[in-house]
Order: C-alpha cells, then structure tokens, then sequence
C-alpha cells in the first residue's frame, strides 16, 4: 500500500505520521528513508514483509531529490514502487509535487494534498486546530493567531499545543500574552504604508522588522525586489485596459508566487509610473548609501520615511 502527502513541509510530515499511527504503526516500527536513497534500498527493505509481518516505510522525497539532478533518481523511484506489493506500507513525503505528480501519486496508492493554509482559509485552518485540541476559545482568537504567525502552520501547531495547557476559554488578548510575540509583519507591510501615505506606520513597521532580528540590507532588499514587482504592475495595468485581462497576465509577468502577485496587484492600484520610478530611485540611492560608509539602519530608516512622506502629498507633474 502507498499513501503519498504533498503540500506544506510540515503539513504533510505530520499528516504522514498520523498515517502511520491510525494503522498502528510507531515510530519504533517504520524505517525512514530521506537522503541518499535509492531504489535498491527501498526495494530491499520492501521486500523483507511476508513472514515477519508488514514492512512500514516513511519516504522523504523533499530531502532525497532535489533540483535537476534529483529528476531522475525520484522518476525510477516512482517507477520501483509501482512494482511493490502489499507486503509494505510506503509511505512518501513528497512536498513539492507538481500536480502531473499527484496524478501519478494518486495512480499509485492514496494521495493527499494539504498545501499552506492562506487568506480566509488560513482561520478555518486555524479554528480547526483550536477545535482539533478541544480548547475553548471567542471567535477572534483564529484571526489573532493568523495575525501572529501568518502563513507559519508550524508556529500555528505549537502555540495550539502550548495553549492547550491552559484549562480557560481563550481571548484573543490572552492568546497575544501568551505567544509574547509582535504580529508578524514583512516587508509588504513597509510598501502597503508607503502606497498609502502613512508615515509613521511605515516608520513603525520598518523599525519593528529591525528589533526582531532583520537585517537592514535584507529589508531594503525585499523592499526593492517588491517595489520592481510593483513597477511592473504599474506598467502592465497601463498596457492593459480590461483589468481582467491583467489578472490573466500577471502571474508571467510577475514570476513571483499567487500570494505576491494578488498582494502587488492591489497595491499597484492607483499607483502611476511615476510613483513606482521615484520609490526605485529612492531605494537605490539608499542602497547605495548603505554600503558606503552610511548607517545601513538610518539609511532605511530615511527612505522610509522620505517614501511614506512623498506618496502622502500628490505627485507633482
């Protein structure tokens, strides 16, 4: 039998455990297989069922094929397990499967895809959880935790065990005491202040990423990378008069991930050529500054604030 798991890392993982476990399989009883495997070695231990019992195998194609060298070791592997009996339970890990690979995954055996939980789904993910772990709680405890940890459902999992502890009905201010944590805030969370004219919000976020650990060089990196995305946004919408039309187009335009492009587009809305030239412009110059002798934190710290400040006033023709 092969039961095969895709999506989220961690997701998958645990949904494969949990596999194993429903069929009264633990951890002492199935031999785990990731990097260096090869189809000799799954083939062999595979084939020691029968008398002894039923063989449980835990395969981690994430860790065993990567990039283009991994193509053809993970496609004969596929190929060998086809050939398995049920003398064996295989169990594969096979994160990042391409849905052409689902498909052969689901030929195989029993396939199940648990990709990251995101916008309105992300909270259903979460009261879930909270149901899940039998915890009492008010409606807005899943939103704080989204809040909290975004896209992050391992953080998610273990804050859910840690409150578990707790023998009350959560709030959503005691979930926040807690996880002792600032809402997680990235570098869209700068851009979405700046597009809006709100300079001490984007004083405030940019600072924030600083205190939890961010480089300044990374931040100011993300901000240009998110700001060329919005450029090209910009520009597309002006190519474009059905916005329809830019929706279908955006994500080869941008090559970047569905959350990226939906959250560049409705940025870049309302945004002019000019606006997106004069932020690059900034930004490089602070780039710039940065790595010649400025202080890398007043330098974002500046364009920042310079940024926020001139999208709050029109700009000048």
């Amino acid at each position: 039998m092969i039961l095969s798991f895709s999506g989220h890392p961690f997701l998958a993982r645990r949904a494969a455990k949990r596999a194993l476990a429903d069929r009264g399989v633990g951890s002492r009883d199935v031999t785990e297989l990731a990097e260096g495997m090869t189809t000799d070695d799954v083939s062999h231990l595979a084939g020691q069922g029968g008398l002894f019992g039923q063989v449980a195998l835990l395969l981690d194609f994430g860790a065993a094929f990567t990039g283009q060298a991994g193509v053809k070791p993970r496609d004969e592997m596929m190929a060998a397990l086809a050939g398995v009996g049920d003398s064996a339970l295989i169990v594969v890990i096979d994160p990042e499967a391409t849905p052409a690979r689902k498909k052969k995954w689901s030929a195989l055996g029993e396939h199940r895809d648990l990709p990251t939980p995101r916008y309105e789904g992300l909270q259903r993910w979460i009261k879930g959880e909270l149901d899940e772990a039998n915890l009492r709680y008010r409606t807005d405890v899943p939103a704080a935790l989204a809040e909290l940890f975004g896209e992050d459902p391992a953080g998610i999992a273990s804050e859910v065990n840690k409150l578990s502890a707790l023998d009350e009905e959560l709030t959503a201010d005691r979930v926040r005491r807690v996880a002792n944590r600032a809402a997680v805030h990235d570098a869209f969370d700068v851009v979405d202040c700046i597009a809006n004219g709100d300079v001490a919000g984007a004083f405030a976020t940019a600072r924030q990423l600083l205190d939890e650990g961010e480089a300044p060089q990374r931040v100011m990196g993300a901000l240009v990378w998110q700001f060329m995305l919005l450029a090209k946004a910009v520009a597309l919408r002006a190519r474009e008069s059905d916005q329809r039309a830019v929706a279908r187009s955006a994500p080869a335009v941008l090559k970047a991930k569905p959350y990226v492009v939906q959250k560049t587009l409705k940025l870049s809305q309302g945004l002019t050529e000019d606006d997106a030239r004069l932020a690059l412009d900034a930004l490089l110059d602070a780039d710039i500054a940065s790595k010649t002798g400025r202080d890398p934190e007043w330098a974002l710290e500046s364009v920042v604030l310079t940024l926020a400040d001139r999208f709050a006033r029109p700009v000048s023709t």
